[in-house]
């Protein structure tokens, strides 16, 4: 076990070296053209996609070696199965669109140290997780139960953090606003260089004039309400599925060095 903590530097290079990449998303997003775009979110998509994949494949061979018999056709027929890796695709290309634009939209420097510090945070966690859940877990299934209370851990953290940075924010008074002009006002603020970058941009944009312009005519002054609660779960689910996002994007950091369902150090 000595052997996984001796190993977390380098898995941290790894977090820190993703956590970069997204930084330069975040800032140059805008001015890519559609083409680096793509690309941008085909590293994403693949990052997030063989994390899916590897804990799938992990949780399959679990369940194989619990209740498929060695010799039976049943443990031929799932090994060969592709919805492993069909469901990792779509997952990732999904989780990668939503990270993509989110890193793209973050306007204050909070959020990202954020983002910052939960990548060294994900490798401790995991490590941590490990040391803990391995005289309690079976070997083959470790690395996913570990990456679970990881992300919950550090997750849960992050989404606090970030709903208490969305609750101190400012934003622009639309109550005396019809609900068209306010939509355009947030959509017409976005600006990027390639054309689909903008649309998503702008997409995104448009759902957050409706959710303020919603709110403030629904809850216009501070106060115990079932529409304020409504508001605060959406900004508190919109920041979980950012978080998730990102969190799978680092996935390669703890789980890269992983070999046949456990540490090589385990």
């Amino acid at each position: 076990m000595t052997a996984l903590f001796a190993s977390s530097w380098r898995r941290t290079l790894v977090a820190i070296a993703l956590a970069s990449f997204a930084w330069l998303v975040h800032v140059l997003g805008r001015v890519l053209p559609d083409a680096l775009a793509a690309a941008v979110w085909l590293i994403m998509a693949a990052s997030i996609g063989w994390g899916l994949f590897r804990r799938g494949r992990i949780r399959r061979d679990a369940f194989l070696g619990a209740y498929v018999r060695a010799d039976g056709r049943l443990r031929r027929l799932l090994r060969g199965h592709l919805s492993i890796p069909v469901r990792a695709a779509l997952g990732g290309a999904g989780l990668a669109l939503v990270l993509v634009v989110s890193l793209v939209r973050i306007d204050d420097r909070a959020s990202f140290v954020v983002l910052a510090a939960g990548a060294p945070a994900l490798v401790l966690a995991f490590a941590v997780a490990t040391r803990g859940l391995s005289a309690q877990i079976a070997r083959n299934y470790l690395p996913v139960a570990a990456w679970r209370v990881a992300v919950a851990a550090v997750g849960g953290a992050m989404v606090a953090v970030l709903v208490a940075l969305s609750f101190h924010a400012s934003y622009p008074d639309l109550a005396d606003v019809d609900l068209e002009r306010a939509v355009w006002h947030f959509v017409d603020s976005e600006r990027a260089r390639g054309a689909t970058v903008q649309i998503l941009l702008q997409l995104a944009a448009a759902g957050d004039g409706l959710r303020l312009w919603l709110a403030q005519q629904l809850m216009p002054a501070p106060g115990d309400s079932i529409a304020e609660a409504l508001g605060w779960l959406a900004v508190l689910a919109e920041e979980a599925v950012f978080v998730w996002a990102y969190l799978a994007y680092l996935s390669p950091a703890v789980l890269g060095g992983l070999r046949d369902g456990s540490d090589r150090g385990a």
